[in-house]
C-alpha cells in the first residue's frame, strides 16, 4: 500500500510539475531602463513584445547561464520568446539600443521537485491536517537554513528562515484549504513533505 501511495505522489507531483510551467510576458521599448527583472522557475518562458519598433534581446556575453539572442526585429509586435532551463542568472539587453536604455536579469531559480522527497526525514509535522499553525519538531538539531510552503503547482506560498531549535511553528491560517508540501532546506540538503490546510 505505501509503495503505491508513494507512486501515485511521485506521478502526480510530476503532473504537477509540467504543468506549473509559466509564460511571463514582458513589453520592450526603447527608454524602458535598465530594471527589467524577473524571477522566474526552471521551464518557465519569457516572451517579449516589442511596443516600439527595431530591438533585439541578447544575453550578455559572460553574464548569463544561458545564450538566447532574437536577431533583429523591427515592427511593433514583434515578439521573441525564450524558455530557460537552467539555474542561474542571465543579464539581457537590446543590441541596438545598449544596456543603458535596455537591460535586465532573469533570475532562474529551481521549482519544487519530486527529486526533493526523502523517505528517511528528519523532520515532522502536526497536527495535519490544521487550519491555522502548523508545527515541526526535528530529530536533530539544525543548523540555520530555511522553510519554504508550495502550492500542488509548485508555486512558493510561504518562507521564513529556520534556527537551530528542534521545534518551530509556522501560521499558515491565510493560505487557501488544500494540500501543500513544506521544504525545509539546510547545509545544501532539502527534505519534503506534505500538509493539509482545513
Amino acid at each position: 500500500m505505501k509503495t503505491k501511495l508513494l507512486i501515485t505522489i511521485t506521478i502526480l507531483l510530476g503532473v504537477s510539475k509540467m504543468n506549473s510551467q509559466t509564460t511571463h510576458n514582458l513589453d520592450w521599448f526603447a527608454g524602458i531602463g535598465q530594471n527589467v527583472d524577473l524571477t522566474i522557475d526552471v521551464g518557465d518562458t519569457v516572451i517579449w513584445t516589442w511596443t516600439s519598433p527595431n530591438h533585439t534581446v541578447e544575453n550578455v556575453p559572460g553574464n548569463s547561464v544561458e545564450v538566447f539572442d532574437s536577431g533583429f526585429l523591427g515592427p511593433i509586435g514583434s515578439t521573441y520568446s525564450y524558455t530557460f532551463t537552467v539555474v542561474g542568472d542571465n543579464d539581457y539587453f537590446c543590441g541596438v539600443h545598449g544596456a543603458f536604455s535596455m537591460s535586465g536579469t532573469i533570475t532562474v531559480q529551481n521549482n519544487l521537485g519530486v527529486d526533493d522527497f526523502k523517505i528517511d526525514s528528519n523532520f515532522n509535522l502536526y497536527p495535519n491536517p490544521t487550519n491555522s499553525i502548523l508545527s515541526i519538531s526535528f530529530k536533530n538539531e539544525i543548523p540555520n537554513g530555511t522553510l519554504e510552503v508550495y502550492d500542488m503547482l509548485g508555486k512558493k506560498a510561504l518562507s521564513q528562515a529556520l534556527d537551530s531549535n528542534k521545534l518551530t511553528s509556522i501560521d499558515i491560517s491565510n493560505l487557501n484549504s488544500g494540500l501543500y508540501l513544506i521544504k525545509v532546506s539546510y547545509e545544501g540538503k532539502s527534505e519534503t513533505k506534505q500538509f493539509l490546510k482545513n
